[in-house]
């Protein structure tokens, strides 16, 4: 016999929720096989199964939310039973010991980081093949999310042609279907009774996705003491330099990679910020740069992580950050690769915003906030009134760790890099 155990898929994953059994009870399992869907605050993530058998009993039924490492199924013997006095599968150890590599952030403040393998449970690679048993939809390439958002709709995945890597069927396929289909509503959302007051109101309970992100806020707030230092750089000189290096290119470098690449600079000339306040009150500093990208997406945001932006080059940051924003809007990211950052940085540029403030994601010391990039007039020392394009930055730091004086170098470093952007380029 061998009971199923909800894995932990992540840093800071404490419970997860089943969305769809793959198999039913009393159906053959194999190895490797796709058995369930499983809801986290982050991503909507095959399980499989890790022996060949028979599902003999599912424990926890669609819907229902459980603890990490509580009993979801039981896989028994080729005939179906669960053995004569069989022992459970082993549990794994409660602690890994280290690689040698400098501990991630979250190590420093929560024994979660020390993530115990799962030998009962196997993630299966985002494109692995369904087995031939499950439905058809499950035979199609697409994300776990986009499959329940077929079911619940009535949609033919057979029909949908995908945007996501290798052509998997997303979310946004599922949307760009239902738009041009009139007559495929959305299942009805029940309403709250009415209630004797001036205005309707609807009660909704939020994604795990944005339960995650209240609780990370919350905590962020309240425990890290906040100051904030905003800075104006001038960016035409980098805005020509991506001119140049973008004409003819295939694949074009952003000025969010820009300012990735400069911030890897800049953390390691003011190491203060590149580090962590940890439980038992000490300061740990970090060698590598592993910067966070927020990714705003339906359900809420995440922040992928790029890892070692110190040694890499701007065209390698690049492109990974292209890679794992493709993969944070497909649902695809690993929990390897939406933790252990060190640094995050926010651009709301995009959506014409002049200037904002971030909040920290702990454990991290700090958290850079991007504005739009504004032509502007701007007064010389002669008094000559000159046009620029002009972006601010707000840094949102942890007075634990740093003081303004060091707030203020850190971001000195950001603006002396995009100022003179040639630098970025060895």
């Amino acid at each position: 016999m061998a009971e199923v155990r909800m894995p932990k898929m992540g840093d800071g994953m404490e419970e997860g929720t089943i969305n769809v059994w793959l198999k039913q009870e009393g159906q053959q399992v194999t190895a490797g096989e796709p058995l369930a869907e499983v809801e986290t605050d982050k991503a909507n993530v095959e399980i499989s199964a890790y022996e060949t058998g028979v599902l003999t009993k599912i424990v926890v039924q669609v819907g229902q939310t459980v603890p990490v490492g509580e009993v979801i199924a039981v896989i028994g013997n080729a005939t179906g039973s669960a053995g004569n006095g069989a022992q459970p599968a082993a549990s794994p150890p409660a602690n890994e010991k280290s690689n040698g590599k400098p501990p991630t952030p979250d190590a420093a403040v929560s024994s979660e980081s020390a993530r115990p393998e799962a030998p009962h449970i196997a993630l299966p690679p985002p494109d692995a093949p369904p087995s031939s048993d499950g439905p058809s939809s499950e035979r199609i390439k697409s994300s776990p999310l986009a499959r329940r958002m077929a079911n619940e709709l009535g949609i033919d995945l057979a029909r949908l042609t995908g945007t996501g890597p290798g052509e998997r069927i997303v979310e946004r396929d599922i949307k760009a279907y239902q738009e041009k289909q009139p007559e495929i509503s959305a299942p009805a959302v029940a309403t709250a009774a009415p209630q004797a007051s001036p205005a309707a109101a609807q009660d909704v309970k939020p994604s795990k996705m944005r339960e995650a992100i209240a609780r990370r806020t919350v905590l962020s707030k309240q425990s890290i003491p906040h100051f904030y230092v905003t800075m104006i750089v001038e960016m035409d000189s980098a805005m020509a330099l991506l001119k140049g290096l973008n004409a003819g290119a295939d694949t074009k470098i952003t000025v969010n990679d820009l300012i990735v690449k400069a911030c890897a600079g800049a953390l390691a000339r003011v190491p203060e910020v590149n580090s962590t306040w940890t439980a038992d009150g000490t300061v740990r500093r970090f060698a590598e740069a592993h910067i966070g990208v927020a990714v705003g997406i339906d359900e809420g945001l995440i922040i992928p992580v790029i890892r070692d932006c110190q040694v890499k080059t701007l065209r390698q940051i690049s492109a990974e950050a292209k890679s794992l924003i493709a993969k944070a809007r497909g649902n695809q990211l690993t929990p390897a690769e939406y933790s252990g950052g060190t640094f995050s940085v926010s651009n709301l540029g995009m959506m014409g915003v002049d200037e904002f403030i971030a909040i920290i994601n702990p454990p991290e010391a700090a958290i850079l906030a991007i504005g739009g990039i504004v032509r502007e007039p701007v007064v010389k020392e002669n008094d000559e009134i000159v046009i620029r394009s002009r972006m601010k930055i707000t840094i949102s730091a942890d007075h634990r760790l740093c003081d303004g004086v060091i707030a203020a170098r850190f971001v000195q470093e950001v603006k002396k890099a995009l100022e003179a952007p040639f630098s970025l380029l060895s």
